[in-house]
């Protein structure tokens, strides 16, 4: 019984913090962040690690960042999250509309390392994840990982009041 408790105990310790996919390639939380854009105006940043815990390359999209922010912005999607949506007031939307950007170059991540991209901080939210899809170096096999609201340190949740990142 007590064994049963500590591998259950285990595995979820394992799981808190970030996504990872069966493949070995993870997204995890960096921080969040203000970036200045070149308009003059504010974009509230979320910087993410890419992480290649495999023994081989992987491959993504990516273009440089937004003024400010640091890394590059690899190429991602926004997905509904499955079951309800949970909309409330005062907290941020998703993007009405988002395009992944038309001119992006392939970056190779080497093995147990990883890239340090921003998104806009609206790209994940509780009823929405952000999806990136990469490929293993010198194969035509592609794989998806996931960044969740689950992914999000709590204490880093208020972000996501409208107006609270000053």
């Amino acid at each position: 019984m007590i064994l049963r408790a500590v591998f259950v105990l285990t595995v979820l310790a394992a799981g808190l913090g970030f996504s990872q996919s069966p493949s070995g390639v993870s997204l995890t939380f960096d921080r969040v962040q203000r970036a200045s854009q070149r308009n003059g105006s504010d974009l509230d940043l979320l910087s993410l690690r890419l992480r290649n815990n495999t023994p081989a390359p992987i491959q993504v999209l990516a273009t440089a960042p937004e003024p400010g922010a640091q890394g590059v912005e690899v190429v991602h999607e926004i997905v509904p999250a499955s079951g309800r949506p949970k909309r409330a007031s005062g907290w941020i939307s998703p993007p009405a509309h988002y395009s992944p950007i038309n001119e992006a170059t392939t970056v190779e991540i080497q093995p147990h390392s990883d890239l340090l991209f921003s998104i806009p901080l609206n790209h994940v939210g509780p009823s929405w994840r952000t999806r990136i899809t990469f490929h293993r170096a010198g194969q035509d096999k592609q794989g998806l990982v996931d960044f969740t609201w689950a992914d999000i340190p709590m204490n880093e949740r208020r972000a996501w009041k409208k107006g609270s990142i000053q």
